[in-house]
């Protein structure tokens, strides 16, 4: 297929896990609830499992839905999820797939339909290799976008055929291919069609860090900046710097593991000149981003228009 590389990028997990590889890397980045990784590992060894089953009896698409904020690590979990089901078990291989959902759209009439075959044509034949396949369609509302909200006065009706196009390819993948293992994620679930959210066998919420993950995050953020600075962890022992510590963690609730970690990289900015980054650098870091956040949010988010209209 001459088209797939435009469509989907492939990696294969075969012999001994590559455990410095950016899928590792995704994976063990990503501090969440365990429960939330052990599902999805335990949902392939389920299909696994299932593979004498009919479809039609379990109305099985073999598809899982990660939904949740901006920079809470959907996708990051869906590129590790091959690597550490290969990792529990190096004799079994898998196959990675990350489709390119923006290039999937055409200014030809018929052109989105056309292309959403072509990919699962790559699909399909990825999968005769017979090993699993991980397929995944990230910002999966570009791709199976609700129909109810699509305007014929300002959408070509090539939208609609589309999502139908996307729709009947899944089917008939899954009915073929029960090796195929397809993992969506989404920020926005609501503008997703109800026929794509119906197809997979259920949705995962990846919710902003809890207080014990964003005090993990922290720490792996001083780690990462112990090479520049002096940032050891035992930095953080007397009475002042444990209150402060503790401030830190409390104040950043909601924050995502990205825009936490992002903060680090503010603190460092504001430490260049020094020869330590202290707990006092991230703290003026933190208040500088909740103050700029709170700006955004009063201004609706249009700062910028807003100004240049005054």
């Amino acid at each position: 297929m001459t088209d797939g590389p435009d469509l989907y990028s492939l990696h294969r997990f075969a012999g001994r896990p590559d455990d410095r590889s950016q899928f590792a890397a995704d994976w063990n980045a990503i501090v969440t609830a365990d429960a939330l990784k052990n599902t999805l590992l335990r949902f392939v060894d389920t299909l696994h499992r299932l593979g004498g089953v009919p479809p039609q009896a379990l109305g099985l698409r073999r598809a899982v839905m990660l939904f949740g904020p901006p920079g809470c690590g959907k996708t990051s979990l869906a590129r590790g999820l091959p690597y550490a089901w290969h990792r529990a078990d190096p004799r079994r291989e898998a196959g990675f797939m990350h489709v390119n959902t923006h290039a999937l759209f055409s200014g030809l009439r018929g052109g989105g339909q056309k292309l959403t075959l072509q990919l699962f044509q790559g699909i399909g034949e990825q999968a005769s290799l017979g090993i699993p396949l991980f397929v995944l369609i990230d910002e999966v509302e570009t791709l199976g976008s609700n129909r109810g909200g699509i305007s014929l006065e300002t959408n070509p009706l090539d939208a609609m055929f589309q999502v139908t196009a996307f729709l009947e390819a899944l089917d008939a993948v899954t009915r073929s291919n029960p090796n195929v293992i397809f993992i969506f994620t989404t920020n926005i679930p609501k503008a997703i069609d109800r026929a794509v959210r119906e197809r997979v066998d259920f949705s995962l919420e990846v919710p902003p860090p809890g207080p014990a993950e964003r005090e993990e995050i922290m720490r792996s953020a001083l780690s990462g900046l112990a090479a520049a600075y002096d940032v050891e962890p035992v930095r953080v022992a007397a009475k002042k710097q444990v209150r402060e510590w503790r401030w830190m963690v409390q104040s950043t609730e909601g924050m995502s593991g990205r825009a936490l970690r992002h903060v680090f990289v503010l603190a460092a900015t504001l430490a260049i000149g020094s020869k330590e980054l202290t707990i006092d650098h991230v703290a003026d870091a933190l208040t500088w981003v909740t103050a700029t956040e709170a700006g955004l949010e009063n201004a609706g988010g249009m700062y910028l228009e807003s100004f240049q209209g005054r």
